[in-house]
């Protein structure tokens, strides 16, 4: 709570904010930026939001997407304030790290159980759905008004995060917040159409082509799918393709590996009921949730592949043998 009342002084009383996410944003990274960002703008307060990469076009539907701006295109600016929102470090944040440390003070909201508490201002719940969910909580405790604007971004958070109420991290009060931004005018039918039936003919082919890729370890626990290069040439949107490895009966960890240009294989990990991905994600410098985390690893492709089946297989063992 003393956290919250410092955070809701330094809104009250500052005047010149700068906010970001993290790198490969996803909906709750987005709908948090935009709905902090859209309130402190309605409150007069000369907010800026900046990202080291284009809003993914899958969220460029988001009230106050069109204001986000790029690193590269910001001036030379100070600002009071820096926000950091869903990163579980300063790094994470990307090129944008150089503008935050440039702030007076920062102020780090995020909910992942690996942050690394790198503000001066710490407000990390890790019981918390989502980051969008403690954004709302801090709006309506400061008085600021939830508008249908703010409400669709943050209910686009807590949608995308608990995977539409399907993930363990769901819980009561992040159903009493989605109804809670449900009455102050959340466009349930926008999201929905936007997130959930918009897929192009392109998407639906990239598909097709990743589970081509989808393979088991010898005792059916492991699965995981590879995206190359040559594949993301095609088409670059890998969000929830995760959880197609998940959904096979007799998986307890699924991974998607994914190739990026800068040399980097870009893992994301999940777990249906036992295993902490949390920290396997950590052994390889990366982090996130119990259930769903990740990291980045330097290397060949299928090098990188066979290390990390290795680790989760090793993981696998220890946890079965303790029981």
């Amino acid at each position: 709570m003393e956290v919250i009342e410092d955070i809701l002084k330094l809104l009250k009383t500052k005047q010149t904010y700068v906010l970001t996410t993290h790198i490969h944003a996803d909906g709750d990274a987005i709908g948090s930026l935009l709905a902090l960002g859209l309130a402190l703008l309605n409150s007069g307060k000369n907010a800026v939001m900046i990202h080291s990469e284009p809003v993914p076009e899958s969220y460029r539907f988001l009230p106050g997407a069109e204001q986000v701006r790029l690193v590269q295109d910001l001036k030379e600016e100070k600002f009071e304030v820096g926000i950091a929102l869903d990163c579980t470090s300063l790094s994470r944040s990307g090129d944008a790290e150089q503008v935050l440390q440039k702030a007076d003070c920062i102020i780090n909201i995020d909910h992942h159980i690996s942050n690394e508490f790198f503000g001066h201002i710490n407000m990390v719940e890790t019981e918390a759905a989502a980051t969008g969910e403690m954004v709302c909580n801090l709006l309506v405790k400061g008085g600021f008004t939830v508008t249908p604007d703010i409400a669709t971004n943050l209910y686009t958070a807590i949608i995308t995060d608990t995977g539409s109420f399907r993930h363990q991290n769901t819980t009561a009060n992040c159903f009493r917040t989605s109804a809670y931004l449900l009455e102050c005018g959340a466009d349930h039918s926008c999201i929905q159409h936007h997130l959930y039936e918009q897929r192009s003919l392109e998407s639906l082919r990239f598909l097709v082509n990743v589970l081509q890729t989808l393979s088991l370890n010898e005792n059916g626990m492991i699965a995981w799918m590879t995206i190359s290069k040559d594949l993301i040439k095609e088409e670059d949107n890998s969000e929830g393709l995760i959880d197609y490895a998940k959904s096979l009966k007799g998986v307890e960890v699924a991974i998607l590996f994914k190739e990026l240009d800068s040399g980097e294989i870009k893992v994301s990990f999940r777990s249906k009921s036992f295993v902490d991905v949390n920290q396997l994600a950590a052994h390889f410098g990366g982090g996130g949730h119990e259930r769903a985390a990740g990291c980045s690893i330097k290397g060949n492709l299928k090098e990188v592949e066979q290390l990390v089946i290795r680790k989760a297989e090793e993981y696998l063992a220890k946890r079965r043998a303790a029981e």
